[in-house]
């Protein structure tokens, strides 16, 4: 049922070289034999498409399908489906050109998967792409009169810290709901950044870098010191916004500035999406893959994966469990 409803539909993706957003690809490629993808990705220094053939049609999680189609197949399958379109949920509409809004425009659905997800981020960062990203996705559509879709990827811990049921419905009809304005938010955000920024340029502080970074570089010269002391300050205002992150998200009951940022999130896009559809996912914590694309597939290190292998290489000497818990 699913491949014939996509069949003909353009599928907008964000996030797509990430861990879910990679896996969703080759499902939807290998699954959907009808649909093309219009992927948004910033686009570094070789552009998108090289981004998109080397950071995620590279992927192993593609070795099934490329085998099966052989290698031309592959290829001709993925420069017919796919259009690679450079942008940036953090810049007004969404960064992209002229093409890229006619591409934009051209699609049945977006699934905006892109987000910050470690839990000790900077808390502007999280903000401009967990709250602010979807919200930039809906004002973008709407600049082009453009209705599609958007199923924009959340996380199940919206509720935070606090006890009790957590019924699916949106954030700001349940018990676990926190009355914040997300507008006020932002604009906090982005003045602890400002702030942090010039706290961090004070005469003390940088005195305090440029030593640092002539006990590690020692007699090193001049264009290296002054790499590295700036290096430092970047280092140690990120420091700051991940501290200032952790303190607002606990200050309003949610465990980091993850859950914070994703719940306001949900709020925003559903005030701002004005005629645009919406569907809210809420999946939990994602590991590896149990069969598709194969055994074991994972990109990068998710939950997990850190303390098994530190199990494994003798670092982490004990292991909680639960000794009656199934193994399979």
């Amino acid at each position: 049922m699913i491949p014939e409803n996509l069949a003909g539909r353009r599928i907008a993706i964000t996030g797509s070289t990430g861990f879910l957003g990679t896996a969703l690809v080759e499902r939807l490629l290998r699954s959907a034999p009808g649909c093309e993808l219009v992927l948004i990705l910033r686009p570094g220094r070789r552009g998108a498409g090289r981004r998109v053939e080397r950071d995620i049609l590279r992927n192993d999680a593609f070795d099934n399908l490329r085998s099966q189609l052989g290698t031309d197949g592959f290829a001709e399958m993925t420069s017919r489906r796919i259009t690679a379109v450079a942008g940036d949920v953090t810049s007004d509409s969404l960064g992209l050109d002229a093409d890229g809004l006619a591409a934009l425009a051209s699609c049945d659905i977006v699934i905006h998967s892109a987000a910050v997800v470690s839990f000790d981020s900077p808390l502007d960062q999280a903000v401009e792409v967990n709250l602010l990203g979807p919200v930039r996705i809906v004002e973008t559509l709407a600049s082009l009169g453009a209705t599609p879709h958007l199923v924009t990827v959340s996380t199940c811990y919206v509720a935070g810290s606090r006890r009790g049921r957590a019924p699916e419905e949106p954030v700001d009809a349940s018990s676990f709901f926190v009355d914040v304005d997300w507008r006020t938010e932002v604009d906090a955000a982005r003045r602890i950044r400002l702030d942090t920024e010039t706290e961090s340029r004070t005469p003390a502080n940088l005195k305090a870098f440029r030593s640092e970074a002539h006990g590690e570089l020692g007699a090193a010269g001049i264009p290296s010191l002054a790499a590295k002391t700036e290096q430092l300050r970047c280092r140690w205002v990120d420091d700051k916004m991940a501290q200032a992150g952790i303190a607002r998200a606990g200050s309003l009951g949610f465990p980091d500035a993850y859950a914070f940022t994703k719940a306001l999130g949900e709020i925003a896009v559903a005030e701002s999406a004005g005629d645009v559809p919406i569907s809210v996912v809420r999946p939990a914590i994602i590991e590896s893959a149990h069969s598709e694309p194969s055994p074991g597939w994972i990109r990068g290190f998710r939950m997990a994966e850190p303390v098994i292998i530190s199990y494994a290489r003798g670092l982490l000497k004990e292991f909680p469990g639960v000794p009656k818990a199934p193994w399979t």
